[in-house]
C-alpha cells in the first residue's frame, strides 16, 4: 500500500514515513475497498452477478484505483449482457494503469470484432424501443422487440425480466416463468427475477375449480301421515278417448321440447359459433395490426439502410469512430480524475465537436470543459510565452494553437500565432501568418494588436 500524497510505501504506523501524512482513515478505506472486492469475487464465483456488481461498485467508489475490482466489475457487466457498461469500466482501468493491465485484452477482444460490437449497439437500441412500447402500453410490439433482443444478446438479464413482466401483465404466467428461469441461469440470485417468480407462484395458488358442496341434504323418512293412500274405487276407462288424449299430449310435449329445448340449443350453438368467429376475426385483426406495425418498422429500417448503402465503407468505419469517441471522453474523464486538467482539456479538444452525440456524452463533455479549459488555457499560455521568448517558435505555435481552440477570438493569441509563424519562417509573413493578422484586424480594427498586425501585412 502506497501513500496517497507522496507515493511512498506505507508501514504499520498511522503516519507516512515519507511525507508524514496521517494515513489512518486512508488505510481503512483501502482495506474496506479490498474487502468489498473479495465479497464481489465470491458472489461472482457462484453467479450472483447483480449482488457482485453492487459490492464491486462500492469497492471502486472507495478506491477508484482498485484495478482488480474495476476489471471484475467490467466482467460482471459483460456476463449480464451490458457490454457498454463493461467497456466503460475497462477503459477507466486502462487509463489508471496503462501497463500490464488485462483490461487492455478485454477491450481489444471486443473492438477486434466490429460486427459483434454493432450487434451489441443494435441490441441496446431495440431494448430502448421495447421499453418505449411498454410505456405506451403497446405490449405486443414490446414483446416482439424483446424477443429480437434476447436472440441477439442471450445474456441481457434486464431484457428477460421485462419480457416476463409483460407476460405477467397478459396473465401468461407459464411464459413469464420460462424467461425468468433463463435470467436466473445467468444471474442465479437476481433479486428482481426471484421476486417476480414468487409473485407468479402466489398467483398460481389461486384455484379456479368450482367449490363443491360438502353437506348433503338429508331426506326425512316418510311417516304414516305422508303416505298417500290411493282410492280403491273402480272406474270404467274410455280407451278410445285415452288414446286420442295421449296422442295430443305427445304432440304437445314434442312441440314444447322442440320449442324449449332444441331451438334454444341451436340458437345458443349458433350464437356461440358467431362469437367464436367474431373473436377469431378480432384476434386475426390484432395479429395483422401487429404484423403491419412490424412491417412498417421493418420498412422504415430498410429505407434507412438503403440510404446508408451508398456510404457502406464509411458506415463500416463508424463503429470504430463511435468506440473511439466514447474512449476519448472516458480517457478525458480519467485524466481529470487523476488531476491532469490540462491533459483532460487537450483530450476534449482533440475529440471533436459534440454535435450528433448522445445527451450523456454532451453533458459529460460540458462538465469537463467547464472544469478544465480555464486552467488549461493558463498552462499553455505560459508555456507558449516561455517558448516564444526562448526562440522555440514551433513549440510556441503548438501551445498557442491549443489556447486558440479554447478562446478562438482572443486577438492576443491570434497575433502571437501570426508573429511566431513569421519568426519560424525566417521573418517572412506566409499565407498562414497573414490569415491570423487579417483576423486580428477584422475582430478588433482599432486595437494595438491590429496596428501591429498591419505592419506585418504591409
Amino acid at each position: 500500500m502506497r501513500c496517497y500524497r507522496c507515493g511512498s510505501v506505507l508501514s504499520d504506523t498511522d503516519f507516512c514515513n515519507g511525507c508524514g501524512a496521517d494515513v489512518t482513515i486512508y488505510k481503512k478505506i483501502i482495506k474496506l475497498s479490498n474487502t468489498y472486492y473479495n465479497i464481489g469475487l465470491e458472489k461472482a464465483k457462484v453467479r450472483d452477478l447483480s449482488g457482485a456488481a453492487d459490492v464491486l461498485r462500492r469497492s471502486v467508489r472507495m478506491d477508484k484505483k482498485n484495478i482488480q475490482a474495476r476489471n471484475l466489475l467490467g466482467l460482471v457487466y459483460y456476463e449480464m449482457g451490458e457490454v457498454v457498461e463493461a467497456l466503460s469500466q475497462w477503459v477507466i482501468s486502462k487509463n489508471i494503469q496503462p501497463e500490464k493491465n488485462i483490461a487492455d485484452e478485454y477491450i481489444q477482444s471486443i473492438q477486434s470484432n466490429p460486427t459483434k460490437l454493432e450487434s451489441m449497439n443494435m441490441t441496446i437500441k431495440k431494448y430502448n424501443i421495447a421499453l418505449e412500447y411498454a410505456k405506451d402500453n403497446s405490449d405486443d410490439l414490446a414483446i416482439i422487440q424483446l424477443k429480437k433482443v434476447v436472440s441477439l444478446n442471450p445474456k441481457l438479464v434486464k431484457a428477460y425480466q421485462l419480457l416476463a413482466l409483460l407476460y405477467m401483465k397478459k396473465e401468461e404466467y407459464g411464459r413469464a416463468k420460462k424467461y425468468l428461469t433463463k435470467s436466473l441461469t445467468i444471474d442465479m440470485k437476481n433479486t428482481l427475477s426471484t421476486k417476480y417468480l414468487k409473485e407468479i407462484e402466489k398467483l398460481n395458488l389461486v384455484s379456479d375449480a368450482p367449490k363443491k358442496e360438502t353437506e348433503s341434504k338429508e331426506k326425512k323418512p316418510l311417516s304414516g301421515n305422508d303416505v298417500i293412500i290411493p282410492e280403491t274405487g273402480y272406474k270404467d276407462v274410455n280407451y278410445g278417448l285415452m288414446q286420442f288424449v295421449t296422442v295430443v299430449v305427445g304432440i304437445l310435449i314434442g312441440a314444447a321440447m322442440v320449442y324449449f329445448l332444441i331451438t334454444p340449443a341451436k340458437e345458443n350453438r349458433a350464437t356461440s359459433e358467431y362469437k367464436e368467429t367474431i373473436n377469431e376475426y378480432q384476434e386475426n385483426i390484432s395479429k395483422l395490426n401487429i404484423t403491419l406495425n412490424e412491417l412498417q418498422s421493418n420498412l422504415d429500417t430498410l429505407t434507412a439502410e438503403n440510404e446508408n448503402l451508398k456510404a457502406s465503407l464509411e458506415e463500416a468505419a463508424k463503429v470504430e469512430d463511435i468506440s473511439s469517441d466514447y474512449t476519448a471522453i472516458l480517457e478525458a474523464a480519467a485524466l481529470y480524475a487523476n488531476d491532469d486538467k490540462a491533459g483532460c482539456a487537450v483530450k476534449l479538444i482533440n475529440s471533436g465537436e459534440t454535435e450528433g452525440k448522445s445527451a450523456e456524452y454532451v453533458s459529460l463533455y460540458n462538465a469537463l470543459k467547464e472544469k478544465t479549459f480555464e486552467d488549461a488555457y493558463k498552462t499553455y499560455y505560459n508555456a507558449a510565452y516561455q517558448a516564444e521568448n526562448s526562440s522555440r517558435y514551433s513549440e510556441a505555435i503548438e501551445a498557442f494553437k491549443i489556447c486558440e481552440k479554447i478562446q478562438p477570438e482572443n486577438i492576443e493569441i491570434l497575433y502571437h500565432l501570426g508573429k511566431n509563424y513569421v519568426n519560424n519562417n525566417g521573418g517572412t509573413a506566409d499565407d498562414t501568418a497573414k490569415a491570423y493578422f487579417n483576423k486580428v484586424v477584422e475582430l478588433s480594427p482599432n486595437s494595438d494588436f491590429a496596428g501591429w498586425s498591419r505592419q506585418y501585412l504591409n
